[in-house]
């Protein structure tokens, strides 16, 4: 019985992901064919390419998190995950990710310098970390100080920036960098608790990772919802 119930959690866990990518795709659409199409803003056409190469990303790491993962099956007796363990399901989500992390820097660099060699230098670090973390073996403690060390100094740059950027504007377009910030703000946080949930799981709820299991990707809908807002807010100021 116990089982049955570990069961139904993780496929729980299983389908807030395919949530969540759903609405990686569904927000790539909606922007690139439903609003780059109108007004051709270069904007919205990075962030369409940003959830979309965050959807592929994410694609990656649910296969290698439900299917590829010994560790998402504590607990169940004689069952092996689906597809054989491997770090290419982790390599290959941390470059696509990574790569939409530069995407959206070099468009944070235009918007701050309003310069090519702006775009072109904020975009050169993540790239060379998404090539690094997919396609050079490294051993865990390293791939985590860079991917956790890197990650943390853009997931504050990335909402500070829109942040700064609303309290330098107003009206409708203040409201809209607020929400962006706020959303990547809660996007980011979202992704670090699902990173520590085996860890928050054995510290705060008795070795369970249902409750950060649920929290992280109910964070990052919430997340995309205020993203997806402050889009069409930007869009009619």
């Amino acid at each position: 019985m116990i089982q049955t119930v570990d069961m139904i959690i993780r496929e729980v866990h299983a389908g807030l992901w395919f949530l969540v990518v759903g609405y990686y795709f569904y927000i790539f659409i909606f922007l690139l064919f439903f609003r780059w199409r109108k007004t051709k803003n270069p904007f919205q056409f990075a962030m369409a390419i940003f959830f979309l190469l965050l959807a592929f990303g994410r694609v990656f790491y649910f296969i290698g998190d439900f299917y590829a993962d010994p560790q998402s099956l504590l607990g169940f007796v004689d069952i092996d995950p689906y597809l054989v363990v491997s770090d290419f399901w982790l390599m290959a989500g941390s470059f696509f990710q990574w790569i939409a992390l530069a995407t959206l820097s070099a468009t944070a660099g235009f918007m701050i310098f309003g310069k090519r060699w702006a775009e072109i230098a904020f975009a050169v670090p993540p790239v060379a970390i998404a090539f690094i973390l997919g396609f050079v073996p490294l051993d865990v403690t390293t791939r985590i100080l860079l991917s956790g060390g890197a990650g943390a100094i853009y997931a504050l740059f990335i909402p500070l920036l829109f942040w700064y950027l609303a309290w330098q504007s107003g009206g409708k377009l203040r409201r809209s960098n607020f929400l962006l910030g706020s959303g990547f703000f809660i996007l980011f946080a979202g992704r670090v608790i699902h990173s520590l949930r085996y860890q928050m799981g054995e510290l705060f709820f008795n070795n369970s990772i249902t409750i950060p299991g649920i929290i992280a990707p109910g964070l990052i809908v919430i997340s995309l919802i205020l993203i997806a807002t402050g889009n069409e807010w930007g869009q009619g100021s």
